[in-house]
């Protein structure tokens, strides 16, 4: 039987299996210019991946994927038996962004978030996943800078790659960051209020101290160091590593200064890179 729709009252809804929305890690903007994602199929090897592009909300969206069979029905997004597996990947076109790989059942009800960071600090409205800052990035004005080589110190010449950071400030966790393969890692933060001046400073009215005491957090495993992109939440699975003050004999590496105005460059004593207990 043909039905015809009835203008203004019947809709022809189709339901696509895929959306992902991509933020900025520093101020949860949503980021689709520049941006390269595609979804790719690890049961197709050697099949050319699927480039999606971003509609006007900034969604990558895939309306229809090679090798999944379009569900118009919503209800069964929720079926178990109809969901596969496919590869996700992002690369930022303009340097901003550390390239990321994430895996993604489809057909996927809603936005796509990545199951592994829904315990991570999310201000963001809409479900997304996080892009870290590369080391090429443009800086924004009036922001805390930090920056760090992370070499091996059970081999100087190799860097940690994909080493994730954290910074903290006291209790608080005030920026994240993803070193690239070579193992340099820029941290972006907005700077945290002034500290009070000391009691009885001299002259009157001596404003707020404009430096904190920070500590550098750094989680790496060697099991990615190879990949030319790494996945995103095997980055979360990674072990802490220490941060050496000095390699020989190898002494940790302690608070540091970040300073208004002034990028931080965390190095091991005598050397131009940060040294990790690995």
């Amino acid at each position: 039987m043909i039905r015809t729709l009835a203008p203004g009252f019947d809709q022809n809804v189709l339901t696509a299996p895929f959306g992902v929305m991509f933020c900025d890690r520093l101020d949860q903007r949503a980021i689709a210019a520049g941006l390269e994602v595609s979804l790719s199929d690890p049961q197709r090897p050697g099949s050319s991946a699927q480039r999606l592009t971003a509609n006007r909300e900034g969604i990558f969206v895939a309306h229809a994927v090679r090798g999944l069979r379009r569900a118009d029905n919503p209800a069964t997004l929720l079926s178990p038996a109809a969901t596969r597996r496919f590869d996700l990947q992002v690369t930022d076109t303009l340097g901003r962004y550390v390239p990321l790989r994430l895996s993604a059942a489809l057909p996927s009800a809603g936005l796509f978030e990545p199951a592994c960071m829904i315990f991570s600090p999310v201000s963001a409205a809409l479900p997304h996943v996080p892009l870290y800052s590369a080391v090429s990035r443009d800086i924004p004005a009036g922001m805390g800078v930090v920056r760090a080589d992370l070499r091996l110190a059970s081999d100087p010449d190799a860097g940690a790659a994909w080493a994730r950071l954290e910074l903290w400030l006291d209790d608080a966790l005030i920026a994240e960051g993803v070193a690239d393969q070579r193992g340099s890692a820029l941290l972006l933060c907005p700077l945290p209020a002034p500290r009070d001046p000391p009691l009885h400073s001299s002259p009157a009215g001596v404003p707020g101290v404009r430096s904190w005491d920070v500590r550098l957090r750094a989680f790496w495993s060697a099991q990615l160091a190879d990949d030319p992109v790494p996945d995103l939440c095997e980055l979360q699975q990674f072990p802490e590593v220490s941060l050496l003050q000095s390699v020989s004999p190898a002494t940790l590496l302690g608070p540091t200064v970040l300073r208004a105005g002034s990028p931080l460059i965390i190095r091991s004593a005598g050397s131009s890179f940060v040294f990790v207990s690995a």
